[in-house]
């Protein structure tokens, strides 16, 4: 099961946190994965983190930024002539300026950031279905607070809460899944979004742990996700056992939106 051999990947904001153990497993799996990012170095760092685990494993880095329509399909187009076609699409993107209130935000930053964070994944769903001739896999990373609002009691004064223009780019994105499947769900493109829950990076969870402790309290499992959770969810839709699940969003959550 899980079988990937001879599957191609292209993994969008692939050096990320969460996405560099997904894209491990999907090398393990069997896939070329191309790890795209904004930041070469990271790309780097992401490869050789992912040939050390998995010996063998074939992958390949580019740069690109989601929101780049033009390096974007290059990318796509080299993914084609290189190995032979791409099958399935990841875009675990995300952008927003900072912990700023609602009352902080301009309207230009709040629709500038929104934009970036859905068209952004709106790009790398079109460019990958463009190619997917015989059908694919596209999944787009969303986030629990794009379908439950973060809870301010989590983060007391001075912290700020998660900001608004993040939240409601990912509740986007759920809607957005929805809508590509069905219009592409005839060429048997699944479209499926991902919505993490309390992954906090290791450097919050040991600065700021009264916080961490917090987010950790508000789950069923009593704890905040680990790094590497993330990857069976990615791995699962991405092969032939999803084959029948599409224009649905996985929580991967610990049970935060559950109760």
């Amino acid at each position: 099961m899980f079988d990937l051999t001879g599957k191609v990947v292209l993994a969008v904001g692939g050096a990320g946190y969460l996405m560099r153990p997904a894209c491990r497993g999907l090398a393990e799996h069997g896939a070329h994965v191309i790890v795209a990012d904004i930041v070469a170095e990271k790309i780097d760092a992401a490869l050789a983190e992912i040939r050390a685990a998995v010996p063998g494993a074939s992958v390949s880095g580019a740069v690109v930024n989601a929101c780049d329509e033009v390096a974007l399909r290059q990318a796509v187009d080299d993914a084609v002539a290189q190995y032979g076609g791409l099958h399935i699409a990841v875009c675990a993107t995300w952008s927003y300026l900072g912990s700023r209130t609602v009352e902080e935000i301009t309207a230009k930053e709040f629709f500038d950031t929104v934009g970036e964070n859905v068209t952004g994944a709106l790009n790398v769903a079109r460019e990958s279905a463009r190619v997917m001739t015989d059908g694919g896999s596209i999944i787009l990373f969303s986030s629990m607070y794009g379908q439950v609002a973060p809870d301010p009691r989590a983060y007391i004064s001075p912290m700020k809460p998660n900001p608004i223009e993040y939240g409601v780019a990912k509740a986007g994105i759920i809607q957005m899944a929805k809508y590509l499947a069905a219009s592409w769900g005839p060429r048997n493109i699944r479209v499926n979004a991902i919505a993490p829950g309390p992954f906090p990076f290791p450097s919050t969870q040991q600065e700021e742990p009264e916080f961490t402790a917090r987010l950790a309290a508000k789950t069923m499992l009593g704890r905040v996700g680990r790094q590497g959770e993330i990857a069976g969810a990615v791995v699962y839709l991405a092969s032939d056992e999803a084959s029948y699940v599409t224009g649905q969003t996985i929580s991967v959550n610990g049970g935060w939106t559950a109760w």
